[in-house]
């Protein structure tokens, strides 16, 4: 595997210094036509719980700014940091228990991009794949040489959360310093028709076989209609780890504006063999259990946007395998959310999250809300 991504990383450096047309055509212009990107916001949330737990919450303002480089020859440079402050909490350690770092290098890169190939990132940076999400330490490349197709490859070798609500402490190693292989592939027979085959590869963790298909199409002016498939094979290399599997479909169909979906995720009854512990694409805010061994979710979502004003909504019913006691339980999940642009860059939402747990300890309710500037 490593080979490959040498290989790969190769081609993109000779073809980018053959073949790009670069912005800057000096050191001067690469930082006076580089891109500077600033988010300044606050983010607040109170959890009321259920049972014997206590109520918590807490709110922080925050500041994220990046900039990259104008690329010169196709290479570029790009940095960016999040830094956070407590604003308020309901009790002690509250806010620290989802902020665990301050102030954190979110990313630091080099790009290397050749037109009509593809790019490649080496070093920290945000990534999103279908189980590989949020910053990574590591390497991505993608190439869009060959029309209709898009294969994607990444090696992780640490990970973190850094969001509005949650900040890692750090990044962690993937698999010891071994880290996470990871190759995708879209792939575009049709313009209506998205196949999206990929693996993922841990040395002597795991590999996963994952195939996702969407199919979307457009009836008339006012209805369209988007069904998606989703399914992942997961082989532990873990002794007392047992194979895993992954399932999700989903229909949903766009009428009149209004976007609506039912969907069903499935786990095997042996869970899911390590795999999501670096991400995940779940449609829910929370979704405890839905990752858990034997879990199935039927859900429902919604999803409107009137005069600026987006409305969304999702209802899940989770049945899974409690790992303590060995019971089967059941939590129900409903999420709605109100979002608004009040003026160019300026954007505020609201959530409101109940989960029902038949572990009453496991129940609560809670107020998310969020404010962000962009300039």
């Amino acid at each position: 595997m490593k080979l490959v991504y040498s290989r790969v990383l190769a081609a993109m450096v000779l073809g980018s210094s053959i073949g790009f047309a670069a912005e800057a055509t000096n050191l001067e212009e690469v930082f006076t036509q580089g891109e500077l990107s600033s988010t300044v916001g606050w983010f607040g949330q109170h959890v009321n719980a259920k049972g014997d737990t206590p109520n918590s919450g807490f709110s922080n303002g925050y500041l994220n700014v990046g900039f990259e480089t104008a690329p010169l020859h196709g290479v570029s440079v790009g940095i960016s940091g999040w830094g956070s402050v407590k604003t308020s909490e309901k009790n002690d350690d509250d806010y620290k228990s989802a902020i665990a770092d301050q102030s954190v290098l979110s990313q630091a890169y080099v790009k290397i991009e050749h037109e009509g190939m593809g790019k490649a990132v080496l070093g920290r940076q945000e990534v999103d794949f279908n189980w590989l999400t949020d910053y990574i330490d590591g390497v991505s490349a993608e190439i869009s040489a060959v029309e209709n197709l898009v294969i994607s490859m990444a090696w992780a070798r640490k990970y973190a959360v850094i969001d509005i609500d949650e900040i890692s402490e750090e990044f962690t190693k993937l698999n010891g310093s071994k880290g996470i292989y990871m190759l995708d592939a879209k792939y575009t027979p049709i313009e209506a028709l998205e196949l999206n085959p990929y693996l993922y590869y841990g040395d002597n963790l795991l590999s996963a076989y994952g195939l996702k298909a969407t199919l979307n199409l457009e009836l008339s002016e006012e209805i369209k209609t988007s069904t998606m498939a989703h399914y992942v094979t997961i082989n532990s290399d873990v002794g007392g780890t047992k194979d895993g599997a992954f399932t999700q479909v989903e229909q949903g169909v766009e009428l009149l504006g209004a976007q609506l979906a039912l969907g069903y995720i499935k786990v095997d009854k042996d869970g899911m063999a390590g795999l999501g512990t670096f991400g995940d694409q779940l449609p829910f805010e929370e979704g405890n259990h839905a990752m858990d061994a034997d879990a199935k979710t039927p859900y429902i979502s919604a999803a409107y946007e009137i005069e600026g004003v987006t409305l969304a909504t999702i209802y899940g019913q989770t049945k899974y395998l409690d790992s303590t006691s060995g019971d089967k339980l059941k939590e129900k999940e409903f999420n709605f959310s109100v979002g608004y642009e009040f003026m160019k860059n300026l954007e505020t939402s609201l959530m409101y999250v109940n989960v029902d747990n038949d572990v009453k300890d496991d129940s609560y309710n809670a107020i998310k809300a969020h404010v962000a500037y962009k300039f």
